[in-house]
C-alpha cells in the first residue's frame, strides 16, 4: 500500500510540472524537484518521463471516465445518454487540455503519441456504451439487436467519437462541437428504430 501512495505522490505532483513546461521541456530531475523525491526513488517507480506522462494520462483519462460516467442513467433515452456521456467527456477533455496547453501543443507534433495516451478508458467506454444499447433494446426504444451487433455498434460509436474527439482537440475543429455532437447522435439514434 505504501507504494502505491508513493506512486500517486510522484503521479499528482509531477502534474504541475508537464502544465507548466509542458513535454518537451521537463526532465526527469524537474519531477524530482517537484515531489521531493530523490532521483532513485522516481526511478524506482517510473523508468523515464515518458513512463510518469503515461501513468498522468491514465489518471486524467480515468477521472474523465468517471465524470462522464456520472451523466449516464439507466432511465434516460438512449440519444440523451450517448449525448450527456460524450458532450461531458469532450468537456472534460477539453479542460485537460487547456490546463496542460503546453504539453498538448508538444504532443501535437505527433498525433500517434496523442492517441496512444488516450487508450486508457477504450474497454471501460465500449463496455458502457454497450450497457446504454442493451438497455435501449429491452425498453424497445431501438430494434432488436444480437449480443455480437451491439457489441460492434458500441466499439464504432467508441471508434467515432474519439475520431471526433482528436478532431475537435488536436486541430480546433468545430468549434460547436456539442451541437454537431447532439446531431450525429441523433442520426445515429434514429437509424436503430
Amino acid at each position: 500500500m505504501q507504494q502505491e501512495n508513493i506512486r500517486e505522490e510522484i503521479i499528482l505532483s509531477s502534474m504541475k510540472v508537464f502544465e507548466t513546461y509542458g513535454f518537451t521541456r521537463v526532465s526527469m530531475q524537474d519531477i524530482s524537484k517537484a515531489c521531493g523525491k530523490g532521483r532513485s526513488t522516481l526511478y524506482y517507480y517510473f523508468t523515464s518521463k515518458m513512463d510518469v506522462f503515461d501513468a498522468i494520462a491514465e489518471y486524467l483519462c480515468q477521472q474523465v471516465f468517471t465524470i462522464a460516467k456520472e451523466s449516464y442513467s439507466r432511465e434516460a433515452s438512449l440519444e440523451d445518454n450517448l449525448v450527456g456521456f460524450l458532450r461531458a467527456k469532450l468537456r472534460q477533455i477539453n479542460l485537460i487540455t487547456k490546463r496542460f496547453h503546453l504539453a498538448f501543443e508538444d504532443m501535437k507534433s505527433d498525433p500517434a503519441l496523442m492517441v496512444s495516451k488516450t487508450r486508457h478508458m477504450l474497454d471501460d467506454e465500449i463496455e458502457l456504451i454497450r450497457d446504454m444499447i442493451g438497455i435501449a433494446v429491452a425498453k424497445g426504444e431501438i430494434q432488436f439487436l444480437e449480443e455480437k451487433d451491439m457489441l460492434f455498434l458500441s466499439e464504432m460509436l467508441v471508434t467515432t467519437s474519439r475520431c471526433f474527439e482528436q478532431e475537435v482537440l488536436l486541430f480546433d475543429r468545430f468549434p460547436d462541437f456539442e451541437a454537431r455532437l447532439a446531431w450525429l447522435t441523433s442520426i445515429c439514434v434514429k437509424g436503430l428504430k
